[in-house]
């Protein structure tokens, strides 16, 4: 009864757990998420409108930039003395005939539309003093009496001493530029310039400040008139009229409002003439918040259930494993090891499950360790006893055959067989891994003796070693294989006398064994790929390239240090150069020999 009762209340008790952590698990997301909703909005419009108002101030830079550029243009023409002469209002008195100035006057004109026609649609050039309108544009250049203009009429201006720079739109989304040219003394009207100009010119300042989806960017007057809009579209709904006005009466400076259908910016721009208008509606800001709060529940819903589910798994699973482990412990008591835990798991329980495997795999190793050892103690004996008598055999054999060959009087033969004995006597005699450079020598004149056997007078040698570093250690096995690389690699493919030469000199507090041969030697390439392979440290090696280059650069590394070992240079039909670096370590003792 009384353990009944005990499961119940630890029962309960888990539930309270689960309920505990699923209301942690709930309540500071669903503050984040109010939280979120808020503020959101707030940033967002301030980010909006700190940002536009940025956009904007640079915008109207860059239209005034290019309304200088235009500007430019007419004074191209206000200032030639031929057109606007400071005295006399006429032309200059280097033109002799009426019918030279106007020629001058057309290919002025020409030369300036050729220029800028790629944003300029025509050019006007109106002359007092000729009471005649000057026209060009894509077709010709023309004149007229006409002096009417989509500002006003020219004529008009005669009578006037204003000075007049304005801004005028015109039709086919294009708008003219009027300039006067008045008199310096008492601002007489002497002329005038109109340029007829492309809105599309304005397009990369506008594009700048357009960066929000359906906002609107538009150029008004000052009197708050629709100019320009590039962006309009039927499915954007128009701004009214007194809210464009309201925008363009504020010429102290630039500013925004905000509406219930968005926030409007404007920034006036070219001395106040202009204003430019950016509209972002209200949808573009509730948007951003909207996809806050929508994201925000729906993770706030995401982490709920998987509170919820980390609960019940935290309560029900994690004591499964401590169970199952200590029953597999319990079995271990009574020497049943084949109890090892499966399905491990990936956190601090599934540390102490890998750890009791790993417990059982050392106890079966210990038990059987006994045993194994001491069978292969003897198969080891029995090999290395196997090992010894075979090469043994060989040489006494060897010998054999070559006291025959010197009671038979053939010394070639004694010679040759002589050396194959002294190779395997090489092999066996000596236990330890450092012998002498006169030792290494010698076993490499051993080999050489039998390649000369087979290439007869095709090879030549030359043995240039020091004294003092005969009696110098290197490791066994050190120069033999340079020297067959010599014949398998660089001269087997050479038609023409083989040289093998073989230096030993000390340098300093070193040894340089230097193997060259004149073979065919290696492109750069090959090299570059023969000096990577021989520092590539894996131990997955061949079997057969034991005894290869690669070995004894190890082996030479691993004895004398990180400094020594081989140094490879080779060129192309040339030859290849092996040198050997080791410290020069005189020999203590003499090799024992078996």
């Amino acid at each position: 009864m009384m353990k009944r009762l005990f499961h119940r209340f630890q029962k309960s008790l888990r539930y309270k757990l689960m309920l505990l952590m699923v209301t942690i698990a709930i309540m500071p997301l669903i503050l984040v998420t109010l939280f979120a909703a808020n503020t959101t909005k707030q940033s967002l419009s301030l980010e909006v409108i700190r940002s536009n108002e940025s956009r904007m101030d640079w915008a109207a830079k860059y239209l005034d930039e290019k309304f200088d550029q235009l500007q430019a243009v007419s004074y191209s023409l206000l200032l030639d003395n031929n057109l606007f002469p400071n005295g006399s209002g006429g032309l200059d008195n280097s033109v002799n005939s009426p019918d030279a100035a106007d020629s001058y006057i057309q290919e002025k004109l020409r030369s300036l539309y050729i220029a800028n026609n790629k944003n300029i649609v025509r050019i006007s050039l109106y002359l007092k003093s000729k009471h005649r309108l000057f026209v060009v544009d894509k077709d010709a250049v023309s004149s007229t009496g006409q002096l009417h203009a989509p500002f006003g009429n020219w004529g008009d201006l005669d009578q006037s001493f204003e000075s007049v720079n304005r801004v005028v739109n015109a039709a086919h989304n294009n708008f003219t530029l009027v300039r006067t040219m008045n008199r310096f003394e008492n601002r007489e009207v002497l002329g005038g310039i109109s340029l007829d100009v492309r809105w599309n010119m304005m397009n990369s300042v506008l594009d700048m400040i357009h960066s929000e989806p359906n906002s609107q960017v538009m150029i008004l007057d000052n009197q708050g008139n629709m100019m320009y809009n590039p962006y309009a579209n039927s499915q954007q709904e128009a701004l009214p009229g007194e809210v464009l006005k309201k925008a363009a009466a504020n010429s102290d400076g630039p500013g925004h409002m905000e509406l219930k259908k968005g926030l409007i910016f404007y920034q006036p721009a070219v001395s106040g003439q202009l204003r430019i208008v950016k509209f972002i509606p209200m949808n573009y800001l509730t948007k951003g918040a909207s996809s806050t709060l929508s994201f925000s529940f729906f993770t706030a819903v995401i982490f709920i259930v998987l509170a919820i589910m980390a609960a019940i798994l935290t309560a029900y699973y994690t004591t499964k494993p401590i169970i199952r482990l200590t029953k597999s412990m319990k079995a271990v008591e009574f020497q049943n090891f084949d109890v090892s835990v499966s399905d491990i798991r990936s956190d601090e329980i599934g540390t102490l499950e890998r750890r009791f495997n790993s417990m059982l795999q050392r106890i079966k190793e210990l038990i059987q360790i006994e045993y194994k050892s001491k069978i292969e103690k003897r198969t080891a004996q029995l090999k290395a006893m196997q090992a010894q008598i075979n090469p043994h055999f060989l040489q006494n054999a060897l010998q054999a055959i070559g006291g025959i060959a010197i009671s038979r009087n053939v010394p070639e033969i004694y010679e040759h067989v002589r050396a194959i004995s002294d190779l395997f006597r090489y092999t066996i005699r000596m236990k330890s891994d450092l012998v002498t450079v006169a030792d290494e020598l010698e076993h490499v004149s051993n080999y050489l003796q039998i390649q000369k056997l087979r290439f007869q007078d095709m090879i030549r040698i030359h043995l240039d070693v020091d004294d003092e570093c005969r009696s110098c250690q290197i490791p066994k096995f050190s120069l033999q294989p340079i020297v067959e690389n010599c014949f398998v690699h660089g001269l087997e493919g050479k038609m023409a006398e083989w040289s093998i030469t073989i230096t030993a000199q000390k340098v300093l507090d070193e040894i340089e064994i230097s193997i060259e041969d004149n073979g065919v030697g290696m492109e750069e390439t090959r090299l570059e790929e023969l000096r990577s392979r021989l520092n590539d440290e894996s131990e997955d090696r061949e079997l057969g390239e034991s005894l290869g280059l690669g070995n004894v650069h190890s082996r030479i590394k691993l004895i004398f240090g990180e400094e020594y070992g081989l140094f490879i240079d080779s060129r192309a039909g040339a030859g290849t150069t092996v040198k050997v670096v080791i410290p020069a370590v005189p020999q203590h003792g003499e090799e024992e020999a078996v």
